[in-house]
């Protein structure tokens, strides 16, 4: 779990302008959440031969994890990212508190 959820913390935020950052790495972490934990139990049931094989469920949590790998590897590096630049602050009106 470690690690997985490790760097989750740190990867996450940084994908999204300051202003929305935790409002959108906890939408995409609940988000992702809640489909993994409803949607992979059910594809495993599924895909669980009458006989006792389960040699499909193995080959969709392969999948998954390679699918997993591909959208890693297709993550950009944030480091020089200036948002600022990317997101005029006329775009985004403050919002009025009370």
């Amino acid at each position: 779990m470690g690690l997985s959820y490790g760097p989750m913390g740190s990867l996450l935020p940084e994908l999204f302008p300051a202003d929305v950052r935790y409002t959108w790495s906890a939408v995409v972490d609940n988000l992702a959440g809640v489909l993994g934990a409803s949607l992979a139990p059910i594809i495993a049931v599924a895909l669980w031969r009458p006989d006792g094989n389960i040699a499909t469920v193995g080959l969709c949590l392969s999948a998954a994890g390679l699918l997993s790998l591909v959208a890693q590897l297709g993550v950009r590096e944030t480091r020089d990212m200036d948002y600022a630049a990317r997101t005029p602050p006329s775009e985004h009106p403050p919002v009025p508190v009370g």
